[in-house]
């Protein structure tokens, strides 16, 4: 990277800031896909699960919401199909 590429602070600051993001949606992804692997016994269930849209999310799918930060609504509903 020459001197005339360098990251301004702000590009920085908005890199950082971009990380952080992606970085908090892979965590509560994960934290999804263990506890929904644990109802359905295997990774690849629990993937096919998170991508499959059902009824209860309004045909949209537990990876989606995920997405948008709702991932609390989709623990609350495996922890309902659980009982």
């Amino acid at each position: 990277m020459s001197k005339d590429e360098q990251l301004t602070d702000d590009a920085m600051a908005a890199l950082r800031a971009r990380f952080q993001q992606q970085s908090r949606k892979a965590q509560a992804y994960y934290a999804v896909m263990h506890e929904v692997r644990g109802l359905v016994g295997s990774d690849d269930a629990a993937n096919s699960w998170m991508n499959q849209a059902l009824p209860a999310f309004g045909g949209r799918t537990a990876a989606q919401l995920v997405g948008e930060g709702r991932e609390n609504e989709v623990l609350a509903h495996i922890r309902t199909l659980r009982t």
